[in-house]
């Protein structure tokens, strides 16, 4: 089974990535935030960050109204 490029990888074919990061971010960096954690513990923390972002917004959808 072939594993399919990470984004930070894809990320790095481009000429000039690092003309696309925001000032003090770097490869280097992402990729070492990258191997921090497993796609499938990103995706945990991602999905509770998505949760939490709509509850805001309902709560603030509430106060508004």
């Amino acid at each position: 089974m072939t594993m399919s490029p990470t984004s930070v990888e894809k990320l790095r074919l481009l000429s000039e990535a690092e003309n696309y990061l925001r000032p003090g971010v770097t490869l280097d960096g992402l990729e070492a935030i990258a191997s921090q954690m497993s796609d499938n513990e990103f995706a945990e923390r991602m999905v509770k960050a998505r949760s939490n972002l709509f509850q805001q917004i309902s709560r603030f959808d509430k106060r508004v109204a």
